[in-house]
């Protein structure tokens, strides 16, 4: 490609991105480093785009909206999953983009760089340390003509969408029949606001609700996956630290929740729980940021 095509591509980026947000009200972008990193020719990637005195500079303040506003995201967001996509010529790569539009039940925009991201759906390899491979696809959009079809699809799986914190503790009971939800829990769901991070809740909620719908009163944390641990000793032995992790069940018991999994999102997470045999079903005491331990002081 030319210089002349890839700045065409970038202008025909921002025009789908400015449709979507002003049409379709989705304003919750997220980007990778890749963006502003990769060489899009030789010698040429965005840094050189902004320098670039033939690109108009309402072009250039969208641009920077979008990464000074929106959100960055990361592999390392994602220590347990990967998404690999075939590019030309058979080569693999891992695209963090589509793993977080996958596992949030998003979508992509994409740069028109490659027959790949052309495509209205890009197909590509699942892999986590939990389960077996499995073949995906994550819906994109990369002409303006697409956004029709990407619509469509929108209309349907809004239905089941859950747009805020407290739109989902409201919809607890129906989406995880067999967890209950400290009270405790209302409040910090309430503070999460950002799209990506709550369906990333909804995925590890869904993990445990997976779990305990067949649960016969014997726990196994490695039945449950993705990464379920208990606290350290360190954090056991210790009254302060141990205190944190202490919620009021439904059934007005104090209980140490030391059993959790990992979340990403805008901030490392994690949800604590305890099986409960007696109910048999999950209790979930605490969703929100990492917890202070002895290595880490603060949340």
């Amino acid at each position: 490609m030319s210089r002349v095509e890839i700045n065409h591509a970038i202008s025909q980026l921002l025009r789908v991105c400015q449709r979507l947000s002003h049409e379709k009200d989705d304003r919750d972008f997220y980007y990778t480093t890749e963006l502003l990193t990769t060489e899009l020719i030789s010698g040429y990637t965005i840094h050189d785009w902004f320098q670039n005195p033939e690109v108009s500079q309402q072009e250039k303040a969208f641009f920077r909206t979008i990464i000074n506003r929106k959100h960055l995201i990361k592999e390392t967001d994602f220590p347990g999953s990967e998404l690999i996509v075939e590019v030309e010529c058979g080569q693999k790569m891992t695209a963090v983009g589509c793993l977080a539009a996958y596992e949030s039940e998003s979508y992509v925009v994409s740069m028109n760089t490659s027959v790949l991201w052309q495509m209205e759906e890009i197909a590509g390899t699942y892999v986590t340390l939990e389960r077996d491979d499995q073949e995906v696809s994550v819906e994109n959009c990369c002409f303006e003509e697409q956004l029709t079809s990407l619509g469509d699809r929108e209309k349907a799986r809004m239905r089941l969408f859950v747009s805020s914190g407290k739109e989902l503790w409201e919809k607890r009971e129906l989406l995880y029949p067999h967890l209950c939800f400290c009270d405790c829990v209302q409040e910090q769901l309430e503070e999460a606001r950002i799209t990506l991070h709550i369906q990333m809740i909804m995925k590890r909620l869904q993990v445990l609700e997976d779990y305990f719908k067949d649960y016969d009163g014997r726990f196994n944390k490695n039945d449950v996956g993705y990464g379920c641990r208990g606290e350290s000793e360190t954090v056991e032995k210790s009254d302060d630290l141990r205190r944190l992790r202490v919620f009021r069940t439904p059934y007005g018991k104090e209980e140490f929740f030391g059993w959790h999994i990992s979340f990403a999102g805008n901030f490392p997470g994690r949800i604590h729980f305890i099986p409960d045999a007696e109910h048999g079903l999950g209790i979930v005491g605490y969703i929100g940021k990492h917890l202070p331990t002895g290595k880490y002081t603060t949340i």
